[in-house]
């Protein structure tokens, strides 16, 4: 009897050590990876962007906490990414999948709102982004930040 309970007991531990390691992140740097502003109703999600319908239909780019993110309505062929944000000198970087005209496409980073810099041999563009920030400019779309995306069909 004392011996079952001292089993259970230690198996009972070793789970909460294991949920306390994986609620702290492991060695995944990205986990539970947070932007500045306003923190989103979803838990999964760490901000989103959206571009609203007008010519073309609404683009929405959503950043998972564990730094993954996806485009839904448009810019498909940049899926999947990867996002990291840097506190310290207020850099938002977004990995997309590799696109031939990513350079060229945001050639022109003055034409692109809060782009500071591309990274093309990395698929990165690098932008400036605060708590303040209200919208990214990405491949001549400006999407603005904590606008809710609709919810995805299908």
């Amino acid at each position: 009897m004392q011996m079952t309970f001292i089993k259970r007991a230690g198996a009972l531990a070793c789970a909460l050590a294991l949920a306390a390691c994986a609620g702290m992140g492991g060695n995944n740097d990205t986990a539970g990876m947070q932007m500045p502003g306003k923190t989103p109703f979803d838990a999964a999600v760490a901000a989103t962007w959206y571009n609203p319908p007008s010519e073309f239909p609404g683009i929405c780019l959503t950043q998972f906490k564990d730094g993954s993110l996806r485009f839904d309505g448009g810019f498909a062929f940049f899926n999947p990414g990867r996002w990291a944000y840097d506190s310290a000198t207020s850099e938002l970087r977004l990995q997309l999948a590799p696109t031939p005209s990513l350079e060229l496409s945001h050639a022109q980073i003055v034409l692109h709102k809060n782009l500071l810099r591309i990274e093309a041999d990395k698929n990165t563009l690098v932008y400036g982004v605060k708590a303040d920030t209200k919208a990214i400019g990405l491949g001549g779309f400006v999407f603005y930040r904590d606008t809710p995306c609709p919810a995805r069909r299908g």
